[in-house]
């Protein structure tokens, strides 16, 4: 089963390939893998209004240290806030330079793209980095990489700054790289995008304790306020508070254990949900989002240079800007007012077949015609 899947994926992309980016989609990379970046130039990141709603793609950059990579469980937070997300109806993309686009842990399938890197300070080098090339710096790493202006995230979720305090840095010091690492990152983000700093989770290895790491959050949430008062798009997320201390500790008394990052990644999940309705835009359309070809087909395809498609095309992608369909091997816009199925993943819905071949986040799928199709009712 797997291997035909390989090769089914291979060949649709093949297909796809010839018809090159349309609509801000790279059908050879956005959607099959790809490196997930997206080279849409940096913006100042002030206030400028909501980000994706359900029904867009939402990229999301977990970034930071090996709480977020995951260290002493696989995946980490990630995969179960990328798994509570897609359940609340969510498209997600995560983003970063590590990882890879598919994993599985614990039952959970989910993309594993992230920035996150063990043993990372700040900015800071550590001791340990200078005997290896320098490493040890998330500000230099992400710079090296580009990674913030390649990946072009929506949301950043940042948590870092537990070996800045296994170091024993002050928290002037601190603040003074918390706000070079944001400016990075808000330097190369969408002009709408946000980044949560969130607060250390408890840790009592190498001199940790309670009253260190309340003071290090405090500097944290005194930053994020900082930026939110120039009208930066930074937030807060106590991440801290949504764990039971050390109860939520791993072995090492330093990472947290699986429930703890089970409790990490809902909490970001309710986090992101409530942001994210809180942001969501009208999408009545009015007589100005419709193309005069038809009636109903979006101006936001037709300004683009596509037309629109015949009557009761096949719906086989759908993004912020409308309906897509295929005629004549080009792309063109479906009409809004259509009673057709949407496809997934550029394929079609299933025409008469309800067996269920394979599931995952977009539905059920099953096969005719010797290809995937998706089972919609």
């Amino acid at each position: 089963m797997k291997y035909y899947i390989l090769f089914t994926l291979t060949l649709i992309t093949s297909t796809f390939a010839q018809w090159g980016n349309w609509g801000g989609f790279n059908w050879g990379g956005d959607l099959w893998g790809g490196d997930n970046n997206n080279n849409n130039g940096g913006n100042n990141n002030n206030n400028g209004g909501g980000v994706a709603v359900s029904g867009d793609v939402i990229k999301i950059m977990p970034v930071g240290d090996s709480i977020t990579y995951g260290m002493g469980e696989t995946g980490g937070y990630r995969k179960y806030l990328y798994d509570n997300l897609t359940q609340k109806g969510y498209n997600i993309d995560m983003v970063g330079p590590e990882g890879s686009n598919s994993a599985q842990t614990n039952g959970i399938r989910y993309d594993d793209n992230h920035a996150g890197y063990s043993g990372y300070q700040i900015k800071e080098i550590p001791d340990w980095g200078r005997q290896q090339g320098n490493e040890g710096s998330l500000y230099n790493k992400l710079k090296s990489k580009n990674a913030v202006k390649q990946a072009q995230p929506d949301i950043i979720l940042l948590i870092i700054g537990t070996n800045d305090m296994t170091a024993n840095r002050s928290m002037d010091a601190c603040a003074s790289d918390l706000r070079a690492l944001l400016d990075l990152m808000l330097a190369d983000m969408p002009s709408n995008g946000i980044i949560f700093m969130g607060s250390i989770p408890e840790f009592t290895a190498y001199g940790g304790n309670a009253q260190r790491v309340a003071n290090y959050n405090n500097t944290v949430k005194k930053v994020a306020e900082e930026y939110a008062s120039k009208g930066k798009n930074v937030k807060f997320a106590d991440v801290h508070g949504s764990l039971n201390g050390t109860a939520d500790l791993g072995s090492d008394q330093l990472h947290p254990n699986g429930g703890g990052y089970k409790k990490m990644g809902n909490f970001w999940a309710e986090v992101l949900d409530e942001y994210l309705k809180s942001n969501k835009t009208d999408d009545t359309p009015n007589n100005n989002d419709q193309d005069v070809d038809n009636g109903t087909c979006s101006s936001k395809i037709t300004k683009q240079g596509y037309k629109c498609c015949a009557q009761n095309c096949v719906v086989i992608y759908t993004d912020s800007d409308g309906t897509w369909g295929v005629e004549n091997d080009e792309w063109c816009g479906c009409g809004t007012d259509s009673n057709v199925c949407v496809g997934a993943q550029g394929y079609p819905c299933c025409k008469s077949t309800k067996k269920v071949e394979y599931v995952d986040s977009d539905g059920n799928w099953g096969i005719e015609n010797n290809d995937w199709c998706i089972i919609r009712n």
